[in-house]
């Protein structure tokens, strides 16, 4: 759970930062930042995820309170 939690808020801070970005060199109102923003990153959101759920996927099979 704790994973999860994880993985959600470093694509959230991922997001953050490039809407921030984007609202500081290009002036835009937030809303159209953001849909900017998610159109740079949606493929980078996806393979951060997939990276790490690959590496984190095998601590679920450990033993014990890592597991």
């Amino acid at each position: 759970m704790v994973l999860a939690i994880g993985l959600l808020v470093d694509d959230a801070i991922v997001v953050v930062e490039n809407v921030e970005r984007i609202m500081r060199d290009e002036g835009l109102p937030a809303r159209e930042a953001t849909e900017k923003s998610m159109g740079e990153i949606s493929g980078a959101l996806v393979a951060i995820a997939l990276v790490l759920s690959a590496v984190f996927l095998p601590m679920a099979f450990f033993g014990g309170s890592t597991g």
